[in-house]
């Protein structure tokens, strides 16, 4: 579980210039938040609230155990391919390196819940094998952060994991939701107030750390059957298991050099020029944080880069105009910065990003509502939270599509199980003019 966010704050410092004129990591201002949230947290024994485990067959009741050693670590797990299911959870600090620094794996079976401590010198290659092996299930919730280092440190891509927070989209629960409002709608069970902030690289862990790194893995297995049996009731196993399968493949966690410069906000409102520029300032940024071991929002602001993009500079002399640019930044950087950008500007229209941000008129902004509205509708009408299918902005470029006759076949709601779920009847809708109907039954909206 992601302790931070790998955004820098705005009093977020950037690397440090050396002596040698080269910039340097160095720790900011939100590691000294973390220290005293950490310090608030576990300053008073009393938060150590020790709640009754409740009596059920699929909740271990026992503590955490911590491994630390060799021995230990293929004793559990043994135990854990035994079972041939586990539940599984990390805990890591993500705002001070360009991969976030794993401290401690949960992973809990119906019998034992066991604390691997991967700051204790262990071979965690055999863990990671266990994650990538298909013939054992591995329960996670909100899983992505958990799973992304399974392919980078193994080498292989993880493999039947099912995903107790994807699940609940499937079967009229709201998504995103979190564990413990989970663990409560299923297991009415309340769960402690979670530790945002802790330094979890610390050792010793204290019983604070120990008794909630274990809470997060320990009623997994018994939420996972839950959502299971009312998957199959449903007949949505199927698509859930699709959905889970795409959380394991690698390229969902890889830097993209041709997308990722969308993702930062305000991309849109460039011209196909100046995007092809921020496509260039977003590969150099990140590799240059991959070199100084920094996450990139923390090595050089989003705000920064949108700005260089949008007003290219041509000369390193010329850098000193721009607002925001940290001086070390620019000293150790400076050539690189406008070797990027002229390389976006020599760039010939054909291979310049598309422009995506098309403003339409009232009335096309009224009909793609509309269109979001069935869509939200049919998804609502067969128990799936519409959240986990698509989005406003995607039925409104469907709808774009085809009022326009553009090729719309790649979008994801024409993909999968999306399609079989949702897209397909919008796209029938559209094309022949059908009818939705829906009903409200039993407190809850039936599509027909």
């Amino acid at each position: 579980m992601d302790t931070s966010s790998s955004a820098s704050s705005p009093s977020s410092h950037s690397p440090a210039a050396s002596s040698t004129g080269q910039a340097q990591p160095q720790r900011y201002s939100r590691t000294q938040h973390r220290a005293r949230q950490h310090a608030s947290a576990h300053a008073d024994a009393s938060n150590l609230v020790h709640e009754k485990i409740i009596d059920h067959p699929l909740v271990p009741r026992g503590p955490g155990e911590l491994i630390t050693t060799t021995t230990a670590l293929a004793e559990f797990i043994q135990h854990l391919r035994q079972q041939r299911s586990f539940a599984y959870d990390s805990e890591f600090i993500g705002e001070l390196s360009y991969y976030p620094r794993l401290c401690l794996i949960q992973a809990a079976t119906t019998q034992r819940i066991g604390l691997i401590d991967p700051l204790a010198g262990l071979d965690l290659r055999p863990f990671w094998q266990l994650l990538c092996d298909p013939s054992i299930q591995k329960i996670v919730h909100a899983g992505e952060q958990d799973i992304e280092p399974v392919h980078r440190l193994s080498g292989s891509p993880a493999a039947n994991i099912f995903d107790t927070q994807i699940a609940a989209g499937f079967v009229g629960l709201s998504y995103p939701v979190g564990l413990s409002k989970l663990v409560h709608e299923l297991l009415k069970v309340k769960l402690g107030k979670g530790l945002t902030f802790t330094h979890w690289d610390q050792r010793p862990l204290t019983p604070l750390q120990l008794k909630y790194a274990a809470d997060d893995v320990r009623y997994l297995p018994a939420v996972a059957a839950l959502l299971a049996k009312r998957l199959e009731e449903l007949g949505h196993a199927e698509w859930a298991r699709e959905e889970c399968a795409a959380v394991c493949d690698p390229r969902r966690y890889e830097f993209d050099p041709q997308s990722s410069f969308l993702r930062i906000r305000g991309a849109g409102s460039l011209t196909p020029q100046h995007l092809a520029v921020l496509r260039e300032l977003t590969i150099w940024r990140d590799a240059a944080a991959r070199a100084h071991d920094l996450p990139p929002r923390a090595f050089l602001k989003d705000e920064i880069l949108l700005d260089l993009a949008r007003s290219p500079v041509k000369s390193v002399e010329k850098l000193s105009r721009v607002k925001g640019l940290p001086r070390p930044i620019e000293v150790a950087h400076g050539a690189a910065i406008v070797e990027a950008t002229l390389r976006g500007l020599a760039l010939p229209p054909s291979q310049r990003p598309a422009v995506r941000n098309i403003e339409p008129t009232p009335s096309q902004r009224f009909a793609a509502d509309s269109l979001f509205a069935a869509a939200a509708a049919l998804c609502a009408g067969q128990s799936i939270d519409p959240a986990l299918v698509t989005s406003r902005q995607e039925v409104a470029e469907l709808h774009r599509a085809l009022t326009q006759g553009i090729q719309s076949a790649e979008m994801n709601l024409l993909k999968g199980w999306r399609a079989a779920a949702c897209g397909n009847r919008l796209l029938e809708m559209v094309r022949a003019g059908g009818r939705l109907e829906l009903t409200w039954r039993e407190g809850r909206l039936r599509a027909s």
